[in-house]
């Protein structure tokens, strides 16, 4: 079972997902949902050290991917408080927004606000993981270092779900992706200067990006 975003856990030894958006975190509530013991989602929160230890696990997507399925997602559900302005730009107007310094990359109280887009895009999974900093990366290197038991990468989907199945004695048989972005364009779709600012704007994503993935297939290829 599953436990979203609770704010104080005293239990011994508990599984914490830190979910980090548009990364798969949907399918993930399915598969840990099934699971018999108690597993907290942290689906609002970022992270911090528990008072008791934890074991935390997240998963990662290369932040390219990542942008582009936001950008798409948010066009496509109506849901979205952002998704009237969205619906109205092109992926090149969405990341000048990113671009824009004279927008603070923090959550913008009104999330109607199309500021929010910095908030949602730019080193998004260096904020989870360093705690809430876009721009510290050391700290979310150390967190990652000192408290993650497991990191998995939607590009590497089913290796992740092996290794967690075998780590933490799960089950996850019967994956159903849930959440997917239709009707997106693919990469080779976009030009590569785009692409090349959206990674100059997300450097430090990109450094736990790759640096991560680095060692999960150094652990595949034992």
């Amino acid at each position: 079972m599953i436990i979203f975003d609770q704010q104080t856990i005293d239990e011994k030894n508990p599984i914490v997902f830190v979910h980090i958006p548009k990364t798969g975190g949907q399918t993930m509530w399915d598969l840990l949902g099934r699971q018999k013991e108690r597993i907290h989602v942290w689906h609002n929160k970022y992270f911090k050290v528990l008072n008791e230890p934890a074991r935390y696990i997240t998963i990662l997507r290369d932040p390219v991917d990542r942008v582009i399925s936001t950008y798409y997602y948010i066009r496509s559900y109506e849901r979205d408080p952002l998704n009237h302005p969205v619906s109205q730009m092109s992926l090149e107007r969405f990341v000048a927004y990113m671009k824009d310094d004279g927008i603070e990359n923090k959550r913008f109280k009104r999330k109607e606000d199309v500021r929010n887009i910095r908030y949602r895009t730019v080193n998004l999974a260096t904020r989870y993981l360093s705690g809430g900093d876009p721009n510290d990366i050391q700290k979310a290197k150390e967190n990652i270092a000192n408290h993650f038991t497991f990191i998995g990468f939607t590009d590497l989907y089913n290796e992740s779900l092996s290794f967690m199945e075998k780590e933490f004695n799960w089950d996850f048989s019967m994956v159903k992706k849930r959440n997917t972005t239709k009707n997106r364009a693919s990469l080779n779709n976009i030009s590569q200067p785009l692409i090349n600012t959206i990674k100059e704007l997300n450097e430090h994503d990109l450094d736990l990006y790759h640096s991560t993935r680095t060692q999960f297939l150094d652990r595949l290829s034992y």
